[in-house]
């Protein structure tokens, strides 16, 4: 008996506890229901928010891309043909020059590339291709040049009045410190950048559509979805609404789909809208209402489910809202940052960690091609610039090092006129420079690929590929692209030991850094010769008159600086007019070759040997008082005697050389006269018997003797 109540109080214990467990087992399920309808609701409003963040970024990218490949391109183009000295020659000479000058450059141009050629006063003066008018928008005097001085910042737009969008560059071109003109470089926009910027969006597993409008109606053929557009036409209204603002977007619906829509505008120099970039995002999740089912459950299980909602306002913290937010301010760091920030959000749900990985893929691909395309540009800045050829090379290897991620980059140029043993550039390498013949001469890779120039990709070298070259400068795997003109075959451009496998943007990028390398070694080596037939008499190889001049003003102002002393010495052939008229011109030029042959090897390295002209020759030396002067002097009077010239019929000639000297500063009056004075020194000897070397006194007083 004393056991019954006991029993019933555990009946009754058991019989709460089963209602407590059912009543918690509702109160979980409504917990549940609530939990996961604000986890649909935020998921949706960060599945809308994140559409429109990719809208903004793809319109964004979209236009950036549009300014790089057009108005960038514009800007470069103008600044280049501005700069040469061969425009502002032309604008001197007017006419069929400035045709010749513009047609010369847009034969170095992107195709479509328009140059116009301006007066100061805005009046076409040529054009290539053929033009006669300035598009409207560009006004009557286009006014630029800012951008020379950091190319490609700026990225104005014009507009032929049709459906034609292109990139705007204007330079002014400068003569002695006065603008002679204009230069105007015009680039059409065309479907590829667009096609372009729409493949990198979709790559990263967004789902974009970009248009481009002039005004209300398509400058280029746009696809939205299933339906096409063509240039000229227009798009829905509801697809182009006005945002009021660069980084807003809005959200329309059009046959099912809904979209997030964003605009970039593009500007003339003036500042006024030319063009609209639109990207169309399509996405996004069905709204899931939860009110109907929330709120009985919230009446019935009020006092638990206060426990549940703070457990839910917890969960929702940890698990959405703090990686949302910390998603956020990663994806807003992308349009800040040039794309440095990572996106990387640490717990939280599935589908944050997802998206978050998704923006990070795209934050990698946006950001390897803003270092190609950044690359590209400061390698064609490195190689367009004044920098020297060699120093540019040097820098576009460390360059393409970084970009392409490797650790060993070689350009390696075949031996040529002007360097006939060939240069081998290269930076990363663990072992010793090979020489151009090392590699000629290798049986490994480079060896094979210098005898046939091909494209190669190795990501790993066999033993049979690894000479004692590739051993010497460490190279375990490579990505070879050979440097091919129209003429001729230019070397190799070498990349090796890349950590990572090679990609296709690892060709593309250095297909492209090639061609441009080509094109720099090939204008370098033009100017060389042109420059080398200016400043060299062709039958003795000596400097000729044109180069004494300006290196004896730079010798003398050095003088000046620096208190030290500077000789001149005049040289004239004793009676060469009968050795031409004795044996005739060939046996007087094969005595003027041999006489400047010995004269280069009688000076001293330091010193400089001219022909002056004629029979006349001049010999500079720097730091170089009287006393030495004279030595050197009577030591080429002595060979000179001493040489003898044999003819092909067994005539020997020989021949001997008078020498005027003048040692500046000393008694002279800078640098105009030193050669006058030299000259007069040399009649002194020639007066005094010839064969005799003379220096200028110039402390003798007037009528005396001039030499002595």
């Amino acid at each position: 008996m004393a056991t019954q109540p006991t029993t019933r109080r555990r009946v009754r214990h058991r019989s709460f506890a089963a209602q407590f467990a059912l009543l918690l087992v509702a109160v979980g399920l409504a917990t549940a229901v609530v939990v996961g309808a604000v986890a649909v609701g935020e998921t949706q409003r960060a599945r809308t928010e994140q559409q429109s963040k990719a809208a903004l970024g793809a319109a964004a990218l979209a236009a950036s891309l549009i300014r790089q490949q057009t108005a960038a391109a514009s800007e470069r183009f103008v600044c280049e043909v501005a700069s040469l000295s061969s425009t502002a020659q032309a604008y001197a000479q007017g006419g069929a020059s400035l045709e010749t000058v513009a047609q010369a450059a847009v034969a170095h141009a992107s195709p479509g590339q328009i140059l116009i050629l301006l007066s100061p006063s805005g009046q076409v003066l040529a054009g290539a291709p053929s033009v006669t008018a300035l598009p409207p928008s560009l006004g009557s005097t286009p006014t630029g040049a800012a951008g020379c001085s950091a190319p490609g910042q700026a990225g104005f737009f014009t507009t032929t009045g049709g459906n034609r969008l292109l990139g705007e560059g204007v330079a002014a071109i400068t003569s002695a410190g006065v603008t002679v003109g204009r230069a105007v470089v015009l680039t059409p926009v065309g479907s590829g950048v667009l096609s372009y910027a729409q493949r990198l969006a979709n790559t990263a597993g967004l789902h974009s559509d970009t248009a481009l409008l002039l005004g209300t109606r398509l400058a280029l053929p746009t696809r939205v979805g299933s339906a096409s557009y063509g240039a000229g036409g227009e798009l829905p209204a509801v697809l182009h609404p006005e945002l009021r603002g660069a980084n807003r977007t809005v959200q329309s619906s059009v046959g099912g789909i809904q979209y997030a829509i964003a605009e970039q505008s593009l500007r003339s120099v003036s500042g006024r809208p030319i063009a609209t970039v639109l990207v169309l995002e399509s996405g996004g999740g069905a709204s899931v209402s939860v009110g109907d089912l929330a709120l009985p459950l919230t009446l019935a299980v009020a006092g638990v489910l206060l426990l549940g909602i703070v457990s839910v306002f917890l969960m929702v913290e940890h698990f959405l809202n703090r990686p949302l937010r910390r998603l956020d301010i990663a994806v807003q760091r992308i349009g800040v940052d040039p794309y440095d920030a990572t996106v990387a959000v640490v717990g939280g749900a599935d589908e944050i960690i997802r998206l978050a990985a998704n923006f990070e893929l795209v934050r990698k691909q946006l950001r390897r091609q803003l270092l190609i395309a950044t690359g590209q540009r400061v390698i064609a800045y490195t190689l367009t610039g004044e920098t020297s050829v060699h120093d540019a090379l040097i820098q576009v290897l460390r360059s393409l090092k970084d970009l392409v991620g490797s650790d060993l980059a070689m350009i390696l140029l075949r031996p040529q006129a002007l360097m006939p043993q060939g240069i081998v550039y290269s930076t990363g390498q663990s072992g010793p420079q090979p020489s151009w013949s090392d590699l000629e001469r290798s049986s490994g890779v480079l060896g094979s690929l210098i005898r046939e120039p091909r494209f190669l990709v190795r990501t790993h070298l066999s033993p049979e590929e690894r000479s004692e070259v590739e051993e010497q400068i460490g190279l375990r795997d490579c990505l070879v692209e050979p440097m091919l003109s129209k003429d001729h075959n230019l070397g190799l451009l070498v990349v090796g030991n890349k950590p990572k496998p090679y990609i296709d943007e690892d060709s593309t990028f250095c297909h492209t850094v090639a061609d441009q390398i080509v094109v720099a070694v090939e204008k370098s080596t033009r100017l060389e010769v042109t420059t080398l037939a200016a400043t060299t008499d062709e039958m003795t190889g000596l400097y000729n008159y044109r180069f004494l001049v300006g290196f004896l003003d730079q010798q003398v102002n050095l003088a000046e600086r620096s208190g030290s002393p500077l000789s001149v010495l005049m040289l004239d052939l004793d009676h060469f007019k009968g050795i031409n008229d004795s044996h005739g011109h060939l046996a007087g030029d094969r005595l003027l070759r041999q006489f400047a042959g010995l004269l280069v090897e009688t000076i001293r390295k330091s010193d400089l040997a001219v022909r002056y002209g004629g029979e006349e020759f001049v010999v500079v030396m720097a730091n170089t008082a009287r006393d030495d002067a004279e030595v050197v002097a009577d030591k080429i009077r002595a060979a000179v005697e001493e040489m003898v010239v044999r003819l092909d019929d067994g005539t020997e000639m020989r021949i001997t050389v008078s020498l005027g000297g003048v040692t500046f500063p000393v008694g002279s009056k800078g640098a105009r006269n030193l050669l006058d004075l030299a000259d007069r020194a040399l009649y002194a000897a020639k007066r005094n018997g010839r064969n005799r070397v003379e220096f200028l006194d110039v402390t003798a007083p007037a009528g005396e003797p001039i030499a002595n």
